[in-house]
């Protein structure tokens, strides 16, 4: 046997096993496209929640429920408003009140930032038919009125007298009388004293001179929430797609809200598969590699400016 008819079966194992290895990646490639798509199609509903209703956080004029009226600075100057201070004018107040106030201490306007307003000033007109709002941009000096509608779905209060309840043993208590001993067994010093923390709520239907009622207890100061029943929740409609929005967390109990939290975690997982099943299928297409990384860099340098400058405005601002 010559050499090269004897190290014929090793190439031809090396190249069976090149073989195999493509087809091993090209299937692992086909399952990323499929999960890609798969959980997109799945997950479209919420997707589509969340991107809208997400823009109606941010814009309050999007798909809005209230009429806005818009008013200019041409007439909010000839109101008071026209002698509101600038953020400059307002500080250089707060810091002469502050200085009055602790005569003792030195306080000084720093020059390396620039006081701003966090928010326009909102501000209840009381009165009339319908609720009224005014908002006020204190930068531009301009304005509007915002008429809200009246909610469809008002929920009918029943039994008015009663607002809380006092039970003869306090399952608050006793759970305040526990922290003591939870917080010994989880290895550290147990605490001086306890202070009432959130709002853990019981909820139920019960039937008030046999009509339905849903009953809210409110386990930390006894409130009684009583209303009459009738499979409503109280929201319009735009209320209650942006309060699943901000639905979060998972109650002790299996119902709506805890298997929604379960939809959450697969958008939460869903949203980083897209991003590395996206980036996998980007370097595959050979002629967009350029391209790409010059967007993925564009891409970091942006969310790294944007991120160092939210990270200035929560150290300077306080919500």
């Amino acid at each position: 046997m010559t050499q090269s008819e004897s190290s014929r079966p090793s190439a031809e194992s090396s190249g069976g096993a090149r073989r195999s290895g493509r087809k091993r990646v090209t299937r692992l490639t086909v399952l990323i496209r499929r999960v890609h798509l798969y959980a997109g199609l799945f997950l479209l509903p919420w997707v589509f929640l969340y991107g809208v209703t997400g823009a109606m956080y941010n814009h309050k004029g999007l798909l809005p429920e209230l009429e806005i009226h818009s008013v200019g600075a041409a007439v909010t100057e000839a109101t008071p408003l026209a002698s509101f201070p600038t953020a400059d004018e307002l500080a250089s107040r707060v810091i002469k009140k502050l200085r009055e106030a602790a005569p003792d201490s030195e306080i000084e306007l720093s020059e390396e930032s620039t006081p701003q307003f966090n928010n326009n000033l909102i501000i209840e007109a009381v009165g009339g038919e319908q609720k009224r709002s005014v908002e006020i941009d204190p930068v531009r000096r301009t304005a509007c009125v915002m008429l809200y509608p009246e909610n469809e779905e008002v929920l009918e209060p029943m039994l008015k007298d009663v607002r809380s309840i006092a039970l003869d043993e306090n399952p608050y208590l006793l759970a305040r009388q526990a922290v003591p001993e939870i917080v010994s067994a989880a290895g550290f010093d147990a605490p001086s004293s306890t202070q009432p923390m959130g709002w853990c709520k019981l909820n139920f239907i019960a039937t008030v001179d046999g009509e339905p009622a849903r009953v809210t207890y409110v386990l930390r100061d006894g409130h009684i929430d009583i209303t009459r029943y009738e499979g409503q929740d109280g929201m319009s409609p735009r209320q209650f797609f942006m309060r699943l929005h901000t639905s979060h967390g998972q109650p002790p109990h299996w119902n709506g809200r805890m298997y929604w939290s379960l939809i959450l975690d697969a958008m939460a997982i869903a949203m980083v598969t897209w991003g590395l099943s996206g980036l996998v299928m980007w370097w595959q297409l050979k002629r967009t590699r350029l391209i790409g990384s010059l967007v993925i860099l564009a891409s970091v340098l942006t969310a790294s400016g944007l991120y160092l400058s939210m990270l200035d405005f929560y150290a300077t601002t306080k919500l």
